[in-house]
């Protein structure tokens, strides 16, 4: 750009050519890129994980572990006493691939049952207490309660309508259960519970068609490091 110069007294215009360099100490931090949402998967039999805890619990036969079964029924009158389906998705949090690190927002979460027969409706509830599978109806104390202690008294989805011919899967929306579980909630898993004597039944993470057993699906934003 044009510089005025004096020179002995006389005003001369002189052309210089600046360059101008980039400053090496930038009083700016950098934006960080921004963090790309994720989508997981868990499922027995996919990608090598076997992490699902699936178990029915009946009060005709309470004392009776049913894990293993390739089905499952929840039923308030199943042959003359209630039955319960417990459901729980382990290694599904931490920092390793293919996991939901802590303190991640959740966009979506999904639950797809496979089932096979519509019953009546059944409410899906968040536990609130451990179990194992080896429980039975009896070791719970007498089944699950959604009481707020043994279980939320929230639903976190419910049944309706009918089974189409074309598909079983059935989804629940549990995007604020795995948000809690992000956040640092203790996952134990759901329980559904049957509001009439007919009985819902689907298939568990036994069977041998994987595509029906139960699927988890995370969509969600990793934290900032």
């Amino acid at each position: 750009m044009p510089v005025r110069v004096l020179v002995g007294g006389v005003m001369v215009f002189a052309a210089l050519t600046l360059a101008l360099a980039a400053d090496p100490y930038p009083t700016t931090k950098p934006t960080a890129a921004k963090a790309a949402k994720r989508s997981v998967t868990f499922q027995n039999g996919v990608n090598d994980y076997a992490g699902t805890v699936d178990v029915e619990i009946w009060a005709v036969a309470p004392n009776t572990c049913l894990e293993g079964n390739i089905n499952a029924s929840s039923d308030a009158d199943n042959d003359g006493g209630e039955s319960q389906i417990l459901v729980r998705f382990d290694d599904v949090f931490g920092t390793a691939p293919g996991k939901v690190p802590p303190n991640s927002a959740v966009h979506s979460a999904t639950l797809v049952i496979g089932a096979f027969d519509e019953g009546t409706t059944v409410h899906l509830h968040r536990m609130l207490v451990p179990f194992k599978k080896t429980s039975t109806w009896n070791s719970l104390v007498g089944g699950v309660t959604a009481d707020g202690k043994e279980a939320s008294r929230q639903k976190d989805g419910f049944t309706f309508g009918k089974i189409a011919a074309s598909t079983s899967a059935i989804p629940f929306d549990v995007t604020d259960t795995v948000q809690a579980w992000a956040n640092g909630a203790t996952n134990h898993g759901w329980v559904f519970i049957n509001t009439g004597g007919n009985g819902w039944d689907f298939y568990t993470s036994e069977f041998d068609d994987v595509k029906q057993r139960p699927k988890l699906t995370i969509e969600f934003t990793p934290p900032k490091e």
